[in-house]
């Protein structure tokens, strides 16, 4: 990869400060470039719960020094379904051999320390990180980005990694693609351990048992509960997704408010060890779940999505930070050793080549097993086949096996963002890039 003092070094600009933004940041400073990161928010209030993250996204962050202890990282050690009256366990997978198999372990976080670290991480490779910056409007020919404030910058490249409501979608993708509401919503929030394990009705749960997930399904009130533990393991992260309720269909925000009565009124009929764990949590948060249908392209002259902003996904795969992360991995490659004579223009045309197929593919199977989940039911109908079909010629994931089957783990934890981009960079100069067959899993994207 270049140095940071590399002569040719392009001015970029990255919208967003969540775990896309920084990770491009960093991605764009190894490879040499000088790198502003814009954020709207101030960042002085701590929110979110915990995050999955699979040896695919670990990959990178290991690659980039990313201090996994320093970020209370929690390894994943098994998953568990119980019957949710009886507590019995009904399926059970382990993941003791995920790391040595594919080359990096299987965690949890919470958000908020993993955001830190690689925050430090960005900070450190010397990027600059403006805070109260609200981006607005952006030329993506000229690289032009407009502010709240009236204010301008115009950069050599511009990333979008502002989230799922990113107001950008529309004039980056060249069609209009508005977030939809899934009809679920989720509770969440997060309780210590040890006052879980206090509890002798709840402790059986957990006694003894190694770390990972622990869930149940209901349904008759198409309702799914999930716990795993992060911080070490001395945090449970509890969430129960849901019908959203009339009151809640109007929420907008990732920690908007509810009630541990809201939830408790979700878990008649269940094992009363359920209700006793939610009745542990001191508040309780309320998210209703969005999705959008995929975009035809990631890229427009001088400006890419990444992330939640090109690609939100749903959390059955476990996806959604590793795919952010590869997005990222994908700039260190492609945009290091960069000459006066080398094109933002066709560099993001490769990038899109290389990304979209595979984030998109990813997309339309995390929404086809959410909805799997909840009713029992897999869409794999003619519109869901047309959609990926446009996309990918391999073959199909098993969307109605468990969400950690083998051809499964094999498709995303066995990628290697690194080099699959490294494989891209060799037809940067070709006419039109990638030919069939060049990329794992996928060949040339079928979209527009």
């Amino acid at each position: 990869m270049g140095s940071a003092e590399n002569q040719h070094a392009l001015q970029c600009a990255v919208v967003g400060a969540g775990i896309a933004g920084l990770g491009a940041a960093i991605a764009l400073r190894r490879a040499g470039h000088d790198v502003e990161i814009f954020e709207k928010s101030t960042l002085k209030r701590e929110i979110g719960a915990a995050i999955t993250l699979t040896p695919n996204g670990n990959l990178v962050l290991d690659r980039w020094g990313f201090d996994a202890k320093r970020a209370r990282q929690t390894m994943k050690e098994q998953y568990r379904v119980l019957n949710h009256q009886t507590l019995e366990v009904v399926e059970r997978d382990s993941f003791e051999n995920v790391a040595k198999e594919y080359g990096h372990s299987f965690d949890a976080y919470h958000r908020v320390d993993m955001h830190e670290e690689i925050r430090r991480l960005a900070e450190q490779a010397g990027a600059v990180l403006r805070l109260g910056s609200q981006a607005v409007d952006v030329d993506c020919e000229k690289g032009v980005i407009t502010f709240d404030d009236g204010s301008v910058v115009t950069k050599d490249l511009v990333v979008i990694a502002d989230g799922i409501k990113s107001r950008f979608v529309d004039v980056v993708s060249g069609e209009h693609v508005p977030t939809q509401k899934t009809g679920k919503s989720v509770y969440r929030t997060l309780i210590p351990f040890d006052r879980i394990m206090k509890d002798p009705l709840i402790a059986p749960i957990f006694d003894q048992q190694k770390s990972g997930f622990c869930s149940f399904i209901n349904r008759e009130s198409h309702m799914f509960f999930v716990t795993y533990p992060c911080r070490n393991d001395e945090v449970c992260n509890l969430a129960i997704f849901h019908d959203t309720k009339p009151h809640q269909a109007n929420n907008e925000h990732w920690n908007s408010p509810a009630t541990v009565d809201d939830a408790l009124e979700l878990l008649d009929g269940c094992h009363p060890a359920w209700p006793a764990l939610v009745r542990h949590a001191d508040s309780m948060n309320c998210y209703v779940v969005g999705r959008r249908d995929v975009i035809p392209r990631m890229t427009n002259g001088k400006v890419v999505l990444i992330g939640d902003a090109a690609h939100p996904m749903q959390p059955t795969h476990a996806q959604g930070g590793s795919m952010s992360l590869e997005d990222a991995a994908a700039f260190e490659v492609l945009f290091s050793n960069w000459s006066t004579e080398d094109s933002i223009e066709k560099r993001l045309a490769l990038f899109n080549q290389l990304r979209l197929p595979r984030n998109v593919v990813t997309q339309l199977c995390s929404n086809a097993m959410f909805y799997m989940i909840a009713s029992g039911d897999v869409d794999e109908g003619d519109a869901f086949m047309a959609a990926l079909r446009r996309y990918w010629d391999g073959p199909l994931l098993p969307l109605s096996s468990k969400s950690w089957s083998k051809p499964i783990r094999d498709f995303f934890y066995g990628y290697d963002a690194f080099a699959e981009a490294e494989k891209a960079l060799k037809y940067k100069d070709e006419p039109n890039g990638l030919p069939e067959g060049v990329i794992k899993h996928f060949g040339v994207s079928k979209g527009p």
